[in-house]
């Protein structure tokens, strides 16, 4: 577990027989961030706050569908992040999340095997290195949660600049590369697609689950006040993130059709090459035919130079179609 009392003096880091005591303490916002499978930080959790034995159980659940659950006394939600595994493809990073109005619990659900426990917790390593440089010192934990969120979203816009960087390098790979001998950029277009593709879901699902708390805020009393002024802000940052990878996802189709053109095009010259060459074949057979059969007066029959004149003609025959299928633009 790591812990974490923030106060405008700085950042003090606390053992498992300290929290009770800052907990209880007036002033200073206390982090504690810790993994699901963590039995005595779990059990703590329970002493710190009313957790619902519903909320505890999705701490060991990974599920995509964003949560956010409200009461009187605390905030639950549990909204994915993402990071992208070892073996390179985008992964839900199911992060779960207990508000007080001093206190943050941050719990790390199952993740994909391909995650590991560094690339799951790099944004918040990342806002706890801001914290202990003096670089961030939240006053609430309402601001600490928003720059958690604020990591994330600077994370997803990451995630984009990347993509579009991809897209860029696909362009260029559609239109100078052969379509028929590329294989591989196909399967290139389509992990751009499915990343983009999470992109946009995760953006989207962190901006709806804000607006349900925007809305509940508004339509029920006796809950946990929160601040929406930050939800508001997270809300237009993950829409914009949206739309971004939105945008992307169109660019990138068309490049997909771009691509899926280009193949249809080399496919149809090659079966135009294919049905020319196979009609000269053809003109040659039904020659070749004509002179084979077995019939006893047929001319040439007897000439001598029957046979290098049937050659002859047939090379002619040939030429001239080979000269017509190339006007015609087959050849």
């Amino acid at each position: 577990m790591e812990a974490r009392l923030i106060s405008p003096a700085g950042a003090a880091s606390l053992s498992m027989t300290e929290i009770h005591d800052a907990a209880a303490r007036d002033g200073g916002t206390l982090w504690l961030d810790f993994d699901h499978t963590d039995e005595d930080s779990m059990e703590l959790l329970g002493e710190l706050i009313d957790v619902r034995p519903s909320d505890i159980q999705e701490c060991h659940n990974r599920s995509p569908v964003p949560k956010m659950r409200f009461y009187a006394d605390h905030h639950f939600s549990a909204i994915n992040g993402l990071a992208r595994g070892a073996d390179g493809r985008l992964r839900f990073q199911p992060l779960k999340l207990f508000l007080t109005p001093k206190m943050l619990v941050t719990v790390l659900g199952p993740t994909s095997s391909s995650l590991t426990s560094e690339i799951a917790r790099r944004e918040l390593a990342d806002v706890r290195q801001r914290i202990d440089s003096g670089q961030l010192r939240p006053a609430s934990s309402f601001e600490l949660v928003g720059a958690i969120r604020a990591e994330e979203m600077r994370t997803h816009e990451n995630l984009i600049a990347e993509s579009s960087a991809r897209i860029a390098q696909v362009e260029r790979d559609v239109s100078q590369k052969d379509p028929v001998k590329a294989e591989a950029l196909l399967q290139d277009l389509f992990d751009l697609r499915h990343d983009l593709q999470a992109i946009r879901t995760s953006a989207a699902q962190a901006a709806e689950s804000f607006a349900n708390l925007i809305e509940t805020m508004d339509l029920q009393e006796g809950l946990m006040q929160t601040d929406l002024r930050r939800v508001r802000n997270s809300q237009q940052g993950f829409r914009h993130l949206q739309h971004t990878a939105d945008l992307e996802r169109e660019y990138l189709q068309e490049m997909i059709d771009l691509f899926q053109t280009r193949v249809s095009t080399e496919l149809n010259r090659f079966v135009r090459k294919v049905t020319a060459w196979g009609s000269i074949g053809i003109a040659w057979t039904v020659i070749v035919g004509l002179y084979g059969m077995n019939f006893a007066y047929m001319p040439e029959l007897g000439w001598r130079w029957g046979y290098p004149a049937v050659l002859v003609v047939m090379l002619i025959v040939g030429v001239l179609l080979v000269l017509l299928f190339r006007r015609r633009g087959w050849l």
